[in-house]
């Protein structure tokens, strides 16, 4: 029995390493996209204009986020000498593995077990969702995960011992650095984490202490802290205003009965989708004493399944709640699949049956699969490398159904193994293809044509928020000595980037194109 613990550890190690690979091979190629070059413009305009307490976008007042994240960015812009690709999505990175960590570190803590620690941390670094996407973006949501994570497991740590004075301190220090970073819902989930943690252990008169008030306060001061600073640039008020109306749009009360039905059905669903192949474990949890293994046999398992319920709640009846909102509860659930796939000798025999066949049927798809990378248009550009990555990973994964199909005790390690690779496969095929061809390339490509024609001159936007694309105004920034900024009222000698029809008579268009379906111009008085 031993043995076998060791070789899944081995193979876990494999795993954890190949996910380092992949998690940070390729990482800078692709340029920036989505809500990347928001999050960079902001991080710009707080350097160019030096106040770091008042977010700004293309010169506008930005109240959607406090510049925590923001704040963190430029300390990567520091150390990597400038706003490239690779130090503003290191944060991100170091992120994901800083939740890995504390999901390890926590597993072996509570349950003393190595294979399950290991196994919680590889199931959240290999959720689809995180894999593929999130954990290569320039975007807060990882940081912010991390930041609420901390506090939820904050709470059970020092709970458990009855240490009210750390616990409340640094539940309420976390919760501050979440507003910080994200706003209002911070407050959400340290309110539900507290109030379901000591309910559940009957202690609820600990809200009443002291130590809670204390943490109360050390919250109230950190913030008071950053908008006394802020107040003394800018109306307080439309900051809230804004941050209130933002988390209304996604309430039950702003989108239509139709809507909040659908969510109610799809969100469930996109979450097993999002988390897979973590999710796959859901097959061992088809038992009669099911409730049991969620709340009796484990304190921490019980602690774990009640903070996901619950703070997943105020999401799921939410119509405008998109997965990336609560990846800070993944880590809870994968701590909670990862026990419940070491309690699999209670399960019934035909659910190790039926997950053995699932990940074969997946390993056959992924081997024969493979071979459509040579045949994909967007990837013509590579030439023969494609051929390359196509017998690698036809190879690496008919080896690993091979295995399977020999060991079935080591179908699970095999899968995460089999997930990594498809990372490092992505990072070699996909993001160099959006380098070469993509929204993103095009509006980067659009921004070295403006630079070449406007060279230092002063240039703006006009009339609209978004004239062209983020993405075209962070590299104008990255090759100009000053930001873009947005300045309704034109004045001789500056270009502009303008809608068409919104440009001057007789003012020449020096060059156009077309973002959100409408003409824009780039002009010069």
């Amino acid at each position: 029995m031993q043995g076998i613990r060791l070789s899944d550890n081995l193979l876990y190690f494999c795993a954890a390493f190949l996910l380092l690979v992949g998690y940070l091979w390729n990482l800078g190629v692709q340029p920036l996209y989505m809500e990347e070059p928001r999050r960079t413009i902001v991080a710009m305009e707080l350097l160019a204009n030096q106040n770091l307490w008042v977010p700004t976008l293309i010169g506008e007042y930005y109240y959607n986020k406090p510049p925590l994240y923001n704040w963190l960015l430029l300390v990567f812009v520091k150390i990597f000498g400038g706003f490239n690709e690779f130090g503003l999505r290191l944060p991100t990175v170091l992120s994901s593995f800083g939740m890995a960590a504390l999901l390890y570190a926590a597993a072996k803590r509570y349950w003393q077990d190595v294979s399950t620690a290991m196994l919680s941390a590889l199931l959240f670094l290999t959720a689809s969702g995180v894999l593929l996407f999130f954990s290569m973006l320039a975007e807060i949501d990882m940081f912010y995960s991390l930041i609420v994570f901390s506090g939820i497991l904050a709470i059970y740590h020092f709970g458990e011992k009855e240490r009210y004075w750390p616990l409340f301190l640094l539940v309420y220090l976390s919760c501050s650095l979440g507003v910080l970073t994200k706003g209002l819902p911070s407050f959400v989930f340290t309110a539900v984490s507290l109030l379901v943690y000591f309910i559940d252990k009957k202690r609820f008169k600990v809200l009443f202490y002291p130590a809670h008030f204390a943490g109360i306060a050390l919250l109230g001061i950190l913030l008071f802290a950053y908008y006394s600073q802020y107040a003394q640039y800018h109306d307080l008020s439309r900051v809230w205003t804004r941050m209130l109306t933002e988390s209304g749009d996604r309430t039950v009360v702003s989108n239509s009965l139709g809507d909040f039905a659908s969510h109610l059905l799809l969100f469930p669903l996109n979450w097993i989708g999002d988390m897979a192949p973590a999710s796959f474990l859901l097959l061992f949890l088809w038992r009669k004493d099911w409730k049991s293994v969620l709340f009796k046999q484990n304190p921490f398992v019980r602690f774990c399944t009640l903070m996901l319920l619950f703070n997943a709640l105020p999401y799921w009846i939410s119509p405008g709640t998109r997965m990336r909102y609560v990846y800070m509860l993944y880590p809870l659930a994968c701590l909670i699949l990862a026990w419940v796939y070491a309690q699999k000798a209670g399960a019934p025999a035909w659910t190790g049956r039926t997950f053995r066949s699932l990940v074969l049927g997946i390993l056959a798809i992924l081997t024969l699969g493979a071979w459509v990378l040579p045949f994909l248009p967007e990837l013509q550009f590579m030439l023969t490398s494609t051929y390359v990555w196509a017998l690698g990973t036809s190879v690496a994964m008919g080896l690993c159904f091979w295995a399977v199909w020999r060991r079935p005790e080591f179908t699970l390690p095999l899968l995460l193994i089999a997930f990594a690779v498809v990372r490092i496969v992505f990072d070699g095929s996909v993001l160099p293809q959006r380098n070469d061809e993509s929204g993103a390339q095009r509006d980067r490509a659009l921004a070295q044509k403006i630079d070449q024609i406007v060279g230092d001159a002063p240039l703006y936007t006009a009339y609209q928020e978004k004239v062209v694309a983020y993405t075209t105004i962070v590299y104008l920034n990255r090759l100009r000595p000053r930001v873009v900024q947005r300045k309704d009222h034109l004045k001789k000698g500056a270009y502009y980037l303008v809608p068409l029809r919104r440009a001057p008579k007789n003012v020449e268009i020096l060059l156009t194109t077309v973002y959100g379906e409408k003409t824009k111009a780039l002009i010069k008085l």
